[in-house]
């Protein structure tokens, strides 16, 4: 059934929604009980259950996961994140490439078919998580970003020369399936994540972007190239503007700032 306007989602009547999380083509929701809800496409297992051909209408309903007293969700384009009271953060859906964070990705690893604990963010007090198409972020209470997943187009931030020997596969690793700080940058206090890009606001409120550029989705200018680590966009839109928060598309990026004061 096709809605054509915003309509009330019934399964929800009881409870007060605090948090939505959207992917390609599914929806997490957290309760202020803690609880999340999910709906959407199943078929890599980003709802957290399986989803069975001959019932896949079933998971249009929203359905609670097996997880409690959670305070933060996130969304990748098939895959999902969850952080509890205590810290810990739990992981599920399509990890070919490690974007879960949960074991060695590739084939063996191709999806996380349960929320399933990421040990790598273990001892991070996580503000914000989110994913692109194959890859992850996640932003920490101190400012500092971590990333995670498939690296071939300058996705994660870390220079090629600086990565972790955990990357995959040697000698030409194409992800790094362990979350890991990205070195050299501000005190972040914001962070977004696109398909293949990403943006972050520094405590200054300065942009930063970096990733697959051939669409200006970067705006680091009429080069259109990818943007190895983050880098500050400095033109004359963003001058003496102090950003306060944005947001990534597949082929585009916003940024939304302080107006300049005015000069006498």
């Amino acid at each position: 059934m096709v809605a054509y306007r915003p309509s009330p989602i019934t399964a929800f009547t009881p409870y007060t929604i605090c948090q939505i999380a959207c992917g390609t083509d599914h929806v997490l929701a957290l309760t202020t009980t803690g609880r999340v809800y999910a709906w959407g496409n199943g078929q890599q297992f980003q709802m957290g259950r399986r989803v069975l051909e001959r019932s896949r209408t079933n998971a249009l309903t929203p359905r609670a996961l097996a997880l409690h007293k959670i305070r933060l969700i996130g969304a990748g384009s098939y895959h999902s994140f969850a952080v509890n009271t205590d810290g810990d953060v739990f992981a599920w859906g399509l990890n070919q490439f490690g974007q879960c964070g949960v074991g060695e990705g590739g084939e063996d690893g191709a999806s996380i078919t349960t929320p399933t604990l990421v040990e790598g963010l273990k001892g991070y007090d996580i503000v914000w998580i989110g994913g692109g198409e194959h890859h992850s972020l996640a932003l920490t209470r101190d400012g500092k970003l971590l990333s995670w997943g498939r690296l071939d187009i300058n996705q994660l931030g870390i220079p090629l020369s600086q990565l972790p020997s955990t990357a995959l596969p040697q000698p030409k690793p194409r992800y790094l399936p362990v979350p890991t700080v990205i070195p050299g940058i501000p005190t972040m206090v914001y962070a977004a994540c696109g398909t293949h890009h990403n943006l972050a606001i520094s405590s200054a409120g300065e942009p930063y972007t970096w990733g697959y550029g051939e669409s200006w989705q970067v705006g680091q200018g009429p080069s259109g190239e990818d943007i190895e680590v983050p880098t500050k966009i400095d033109n004359t839109a963003t001058k003496g503007v102090k950003m306060i928060t944005g947001g990534a598309g597949g082929q585009f990026s916003v940024l939304l700032g302080l107006p300049k004061p005015e000069e006498d």
